[in-house]
């Protein structure tokens, strides 16, 4: 199945309401927010240190150190489009504006 990054985005700010609308979930929208906010920082942190480690060894050396990234990669994905949601900015129309500027820029 494929996914616009649009409709990723409304998906998973989906996901995140189904998720803390659940009747054990203890935290309100704002908390949840928060939550979002440190889980994303733990993520970029964790991917520095493992693509330093990556750096230091070969990637193909190391299939559970790639798996792990890209879990990573994709949890940082899934706190990226919730928030961006959140905020209102729509990451497609941004990103396309940004590698539009990339392009101008440098090629």
């Amino acid at each position: 199945m494929s996914y616009s990054l649009r409709d990723a985005q409304y998906l998973c700010w989906k996901t995140f309401n189904k998720i803390n609308a659940m009747p054990n979930s203890t935290q309100n929208k704002s908390d949840a927010l928060s939550t979002t906010m440190r889980r994303l920082e733990e993520n970029v942190r964790n991917i520095i240190d493992m693509a330093k480690n990556l750096e230091a060894n070969s990637i193909s050396e190391k299939p559970q150190t790639k798996n792990t990234l890209a879990t990573e990669f994709s949890s940082i994905l899934f706190n990226v489009f919730v928030l961006a949601e959140h905020y209102g900015i729509n990451l497609e129309e941004s990103f396309l504006e940004t590698v539009n500027n990339y392009i101008l820029k440098f090629i």
